[in-house]
This record gives structure tokens, sequence and C-alpha cells, in this order.
């Protein structure tokens, strides 16, 4: 009965948080508190535990720090990629500075024809319109000294065909080497040259093509360059690859952080995603059952497949107290014996026969036993009475039951406990002093059904019963279910005119249409108290806007409970049935 226990439960701490409230605000000083959130109660949303509230900011905060994570990655990744962009401009640069380095060129020298230097010479002087030459000049005049790459030397019939005047090769190249071997030809005044031997004396003194190109230099000096010129490129490849090399570990510890990050987020979000599915699912079955189980004008809510199907949600067959047996449900008749579970029960005689229900008063070793055999599989009499019994202020008064369920119908058995004695009520005599305590108590049983969102909607004298010791202990139940709702399970009944027992009272106009559905209830404590006074059927009158008794014997308190009960329009069943039975406890108890 896990499942009968968590709605009564919840039943119960709903009206202990309304009672708290009450209690504190009446107070005055005192701190007041509350076990649900106000906010979201008085916003019209739907109220959330604060284990729910918890979950939400503990995900709101999960998804900020993400966020704020994946953003910090991203920035380390554009400044590695701008650094990385740095390294490889400066490394190309610093390759395009090696590749440049190359020995300067000497810029080319044509060397003129000195045929007409003499009729040059002879001429005055150079006019303003032409450019001064620093190469043809007089030996009067001084002009620039400049370094030109010199042509190789030619063969033995240029040497001939030099002109008149010209020295020859060998004479310029003994002009132009210095004695090496003596460090006194370094400080000795120079023989005076002319310009053009000046100039052949400086072109002299520089290396020929072949010696700039290393065709003079030892192989050693060349090897000893080559061998350098390889060291450099080997540390800048060595240089470029650990760059690389760094760089591919970072960029794959960064990708390897990037998909942990990744996947536990996504984790986080399945997780989250998982709990609010299963959520859903749940809220899903629940409107699913609610809808198609409780459809308040188009499916009878006292329809036995309609209590079936909400059976289904709790496991009844799992209950110690329900015995299913595998065989069609047994004909059971006044005077006859009746086995049940490996117990033999001897039916006396029958209380009730409506068709498809019939209660019977009967006898197990010597203890009274009341059974009721229905055509209907679904345990709903079982399900009722134990959540009433749970909500009991003291459970050990209440009767004992078990339910045995057949192929086509189940059979509902009353017990009593030790030392107590079952009767039913309508055994009653019409004494007022016995009717008072009976009323009290039938007063305490609806008041105990409507705080549980259970209505009986069918209250008689026959099918009420009496289980105690003594007439100022005991504790009266219903022997019969079959017009009870539970408002917990049944939501979409939600006024007077759904529920099937009450159309009679509303063909007579004793109650409206839009009043709750628990008048139907303070109606029937009428009619039962009016039974045990009158042992009559109760017919009620209308005197201008309210209703009442035709009975004239009633004394000022009994017509007050009458018309309270008949009166109750709009106010709560619980307010009604509190004031009466404080008033009713004080006058016979």
């Amino acid at each position: 009965m896990e499942g009968l226990s968590v709605s009564s439960q919840s039943a119960n701490q709903s009206m202990v948080q309304v009672n708290v409230e009450a209690g504190l605000q009446d107070g005055g000083g005192a701190s007041q508190w509350s076990t649900y959130c106000k906010e979201d109660l008085m916003r019209g949303g739907e109220e959330l535990s604060f284990e729910e509230l918890r979950a939400k900011r503990y995900y709101q905060q999960t998804e900020k720090e993400i966020e704020e994570k994946m953003r910090h990655l991203k920035q380390q990744k554009e400044e590695l990629s701008q650094e990385l962009e740095e390294k490889k401009s400066l490394l190309l640069k610093k390759s395009q500075e090696i590749s440049n380095v190359d020995q300067p060129a000497a810029a080319p020298f044509k060397i003129l024809d000195e045929s007409g230097s003499e009729e040059f010479a002879g001429k005055s002087g150079p006019s303003s319109d032409e450019l001064p030459d620093d190469v043809f000049l007089r030996p009067d005049e001084k002009g620039l000294c400049v370094r030109v790459q010199f042509p190789t030397k030619p063969n033995q019939n240029q040497q001939q065909n030099r002109p008149p005047g010209q020295p020859s090769w060998t004479e310029r190249d003994l002009r132009a080497e210095p004695d090496l071997g003596s460090q006194e030809n370094v400080s000795q005044p120079k023989k005076q040259l002319s310009p053009i031997e000046e100039i052949s004396v400086e072109a002299a003194s520089l290396p020929s093509p072949g010696e700039l190109s290393g065709g003079n230099s030892s192989p050693l000096d060349q090897n000893q360059e080559q061998h350098q010129d390889l060291e450099k490129n080997q540390d800048q490849n060595q240089y470029k690859e650990q760059n690389q090399e760094h760089n591919r570990h970072k960029e794959q510890n960064r990708h390897k952080e990037q998909n942990q990050e990744q996947n536990r987020y996504k984790e986080q979000n399945q997780e989250q995603n998982r709990y609010k599915e299963q959520n859903q699912e749940q809220n899903r079955h629940k409107e699913q059952n609610q809808e198609d189980l409780s459809r308040s004008h188009a499916v009878d809510p006292c329809d036995p497949e309609v209590r079936r199907q909400l059976l289904d949600i709790f496991d009844i067959t799992s209950s110690p107290n329900v015995h299913p047996e595998q065989r069609p449900l047994p004909a059971v008749e006044a005077c006859s014996v009746l086995d049940l579970g490996g117990d033999t029960f001897f039916i006396r005689s029958r209380l009730l026969d409506r068709g498809s229900v019939s209660i019977f008063r009967a006898a197990a070793e010597n203890q009274s036993v009341f059974i009721k055999v229905e055509r209907c599989s679904a345990p709903w009499d079982f399900y009722l009475f134990t959540r009433l019994k749970e909500n009991l202020p003291s459970a050990d008064r209440a009767a004992l039951i078990s339910c045995f369920l057949f192929e086509d119908g189940c059979v509902t058995v009353y017990r009593l406990p030790a030392d107590h004695q079952l009767t039913v009520l309508a055994d009653c005599g019409p004494d007022p002093a016995c009717v008072g305590v009976k009323a009290v108590r039938l007063l305490e049983l609806v008041l105990q059904l409507h705080r549980c969102s259970l209505l009986h909607a069918g209250l008689q004298p026959g099918i009420l019963a009496s289980c105690g010791a003594a007439a100022s202990r005991d504790w009266l139940f219903p022997l019969d279910w079959s017009s009870s709702l539970d408002l917990d399970l049944q939501k979409d009944v939600r006024s007077v005119q759904q529920v099937p027992s009450a159309q009679a009272y509303l063909r007579l106009g004793l109650l409206q249409p839009a009043d709750p559905p628990h008048t139907v209830d303070l109606v029937g404590v009428a009619e039962t108290i009016y039974f045990l006074l009158t042992n009559s059927e109760m017919k009620p009158e209308k005197l201008g806007s309210s209703w009442t008794v035709e009975h004239d014997v009633f004394t000022s308190t009994w017509r007050k409970f009458f018309c309270s009960l008949l009166n109750a329009g709009g106010r709560s069943s619980v307010s009604v049935l509190s004031e009466l039975k404080d008033e009713l406890s004080k006058l016979y108890l």
C-alpha cells in the first residue's frame, strides 16, 4: 500500500500546512513559515519543491560556468593563433635575411678606346653643355677615384695592337702589385701617376671574377665556409622543427582540453535532458491517466472500468490483505456456507441487495463479520477503506478488511478487532441520546473522508456499521463504497452535477449544479440522522429561500442541525461539519 500512503500523506501535508499557517497568523508576533514557495504559488505557475528549485539553480549555475570556460578557451585559442602567426612571420624574415647575405656585386666598367684621347686632351676644356668626365682628364685636373671590376687580361695579339704610349698589361701589373714581402714599401712615397694610371692601378688591385668566385681561395677556407653555412641551415631547420613541434603539442593539448570540456558539457546536458524527460514523461503519464479516466461529462466516474484503470496506477495486489482467486465468483445466499482463503463463513442474513452488489451478515469462529459481494473485479472498496484507515487518529479502533479477487468479481470481508463488536447503524433505537452519539460519530466519519479528498455520496443507515467496545468509543465506517469518489484521482469532478447519486437532489432543487461535490454528503448525513430520529424517509421542504424538514417535534438543536446541512450553499463542508460536531459533542458526549 505504498502508493496509497503517498497520496494520503500528500493530502495530510497540504492540510497541515494550511492549519499551521492559520495558527501562526492568529498568533500575531510568532514567526511565520511555510514549506512551499510562495512566489511561484502567487505567480500562478506550477508550485516547485525546494529540491526542484535547488536543482534548477544548480543547472543554471552549471550552464554559466560552462559558457565562461568555453569563452576562456576561445580567447586562449585566439591568443595562441596570434602568437603562432607572429613566430611564423619572424622566422620568415630571418630566413630572408640569411638568404640575402651575398657578396657585393661589382659594377661593370667598360674600357673605351684611347686613340682619341690625345685629340680630346688637345681641347681647351669641356663645354658647359657636356657632363664632366672623371675618367679622361687632363694632367692638371683631378678626378674621382673609383674601384672597377677589371676584365681579364687580353692575349698576345691584343698586347701587340695596343695604342702607342699606353703601358702594357705586364707593366700595369708590376705597377699595381705591391711588394708583399717587405713592409717598408707600404710607407714609401708613391710615384706621381697620371689619372689614367691611377685608375689602372686601382683596377689592378681588385680581385678578378675568378677570385671573387673562390677560384684563388684555398680548399680549406671553402670547406669551412660550407661547413658554417651547413651548420646555420641545420640550426635554422632544427629551430623550425622545434617551433613546429611545440606548436603541434600546444594545438593537441588545446584540442584535447576542448574535447574534454565538450564531453563534460555533453554529459551534463544529457543528464539534464534525461532528468527533464523523466519529469515530462511522468507528467504526461499522470495527465493522460487523468484525462482518460476523469472525463466529467463523457464518462461516468463510478463506472467499473474507470475504477479499474484508476487502480492500475497502484499495486493493489501486492497488499497482504488482497488474495487473488483463480475461479469464478461463488454464489452466496443467506443461510449458506462460504469458503474463502481457507476460512469458512456461515452466512446468516442479507442486509442489502442491489442486483450486482449484496451485503451479508455472517459469522466465523464465533465472531460477527460483514461480507460484501459484487460483480466487479476492481477492489474499489478495499482501496478507499485503506485510505480512510491510514488517516485515522487511532487505527486500532478500525475494523480489519480483506479482499478476495475472483475472475468476475470480488468479495470484501470486514472483521472486528479483539474485544470489539460490529453493529449496523440501522439497529440503533430512536433514543435521542443514542442518536446524538451516533450523529457525532457520523460527523467525524464524513470529516475524515472530506479531509482525505474522499466523497462517499451514498450515506444510508443500512450501509453504516459501528465498531467498538462501547457506545462512547465506537467508530462508524461504510460497508458499501459503490457511489464513492476519490477527488485526488478524479480531479475533473468539480461540481455536484458530475456526481451520479446527486441527480435526484438536483431535480428536486435541493442542490444546485454549481455546488461543490461535497454537499451531497451533507444531505446524506441529514437523511441518515432523520431516519434514526423518526424511522422514516426525509422529505425536505422549501420555505422562502431556505430548505427545512417537515417534522415539528424537533428541538432547536436538531432544527439548526438540519438547516445547516440542507442550506450549506458554497460554504466549506469541513467548516459546517466541524461546527455541528462541536455543538453536538457538548450535548451528548
